[in-house]
C-alpha cells in the first residue's frame, strides 16, 4: 500500500485531503441533481434520514468491529515479538551457568542473533518478506548447547533448563515470522471502500440550500471516517508502515543486559 512509503506525519494529511476531496466531489456532482429531481415537501428528507440513520449505525458498527480486528492483531503480534526477547534474556542468563568455552559461545551467538533480528530480519519483514538471515544464529546456540558436558548434577539440571528455554526461544521466533504476512482480508478492504463511498453519496444527496454548510459538513463526516480508515490501515500489517511493531525490545537487551551482565 502506497500510505506504507510514508511517515505519519505526510501520509495521514495526504490521506485525509484524499477521503475528503473524494467526498467533497461526489458531493458537488450530487448537488444539482438533487436540486433537479427532490420532490417539493417533506417525503425526501423523511426517506433520507431514514436511510442515514439506518446506514451511520451499519456502517459505523463495522469500522469499529474491523478498527478493533485490526488493533487486536497489531497488539498479538507486539507481545510475540515481547516473548521472544524474553525468551532471549532467559537463555543469556542460562548460559552464564554453563561451563566454559560454551557459556562465551552460547552468549556470542544470542548477542549475535539479536543484531541479526534487529538489522536483518526487521527491514525484511518491513517489506514483508519472510527473514532467514539468523538461522544460522539459531544453529549456533543448538550447537554450543549440545557441545555442552556436563561434570555435575547441577550442571545437567542448567543444561536441561537451557534447552527448555533454547526450544521455547525457537517457537517465538517461529511466531514472529509466521505473523509477517498476518493482515484483513482483502474482502473487508473492500466493505470498508464501498462504505466509505456510500457515506459520500448518502450525505451528497441531503438537501442542503447553504453550500458552504453541505461542504463543512461533508468534510467533518469524511475526516472522521478517513482517521479510522488510516489507522486501521497502520494497524493491518504490524511490521510494515507507520504504526509498525519495532525491534525495540530486541535493542533494549543489547543497550541493557547484554552490556551490564558479564
Amino acid at each position: 500500500m502506497w500510505l506504507y512509503d510514508f511517515p505519519m506525519a505526510v501520509g495521514l494529511p495526504l490521506f485525509i485531503i484524499f477521503v475528503v476531496g473524494i467526498s467533497c466531489g461526489i458531493l458537488l456532482v450530487l448537488r444539482k441533481w438533487v436540486f433537479r429531481v427532490a420532490p417539493q415537501g417533506e417525503e425526501w428528507d423523511r426517506v433520507l434520514s431514514y436511510a442515514v440513520g439506518a446506514y451511520g449505525v451499519f456502517y459505523g458498527v463495522t469500522l469499529a468491529l474491523i478498527a478493533a480486528a485490526a488493533y487486536g492483531n497489531f497488539t498479538e503480534v507486539d507481545g510475540i515479538v515481547l516473548e521472544e526477547s524474553s525468551s532471549l534474556a532467559s537463555l543469556y542468563r542460562t548460559a552464564a551457568l554453563l561451563p566454559e568455552p560454551q557459556q562465551d559461545e552460547l552468549q556470542n551467538q544470542i548477542v549475535q542473533y539479536t543484531r541479526a533480528v534487529i538489522d536483518e530480519d526487521w527491514p525484511e519483514q518491513r517489506q514483508l518478506r519472510l527473514p532467514a538471515e539468523s538461522d544460522a544464529n539459531i544453529t549456533g546456540m543448538q550447537k554450543a548447547i549440545d557441545a555442552v558436558q556436563p561434570s555435575s548434577a547441577v550442571e545437567v539440571v542448567y543444561v536441561q533448563e537451557a534447552l527448555e528455554q533454547f526450544r521455547q526461544l525457537v517457537h517465538d521466533r517461529r511466531d514472529r515470522i509466521a505473523l509477517t504476512h498476518l493482515a484483513l482480508p482483502g474482502v473487508l478492504w473492500i466493505v470498508l471502500g464501498v462504505g466509505a463511498v456510500l457515506n459520500a453519496v448518502l450525505i451528497g444527496l441531503i438537501e442542503v440550500r447553504n453550500l458552504r454548510i453541505h461542504l463543512l459538513m461533508s468534510g467533518m463526516l469524511a475526516l472522521f471516517v478517513a482517521l479510522l480508515l488510516y489507522a486501521i490501515a497502520g494497524f493491518d500489517h504490524a511490521y510494515a508502515g507507520p504504526i509498525a511493531v519495532t525491534p525495540e525490545y530486541f535493542q533494549d537487551l543489547l543497550d541493557g543486559l547484554f552490556t551490564n551482565e558479564p
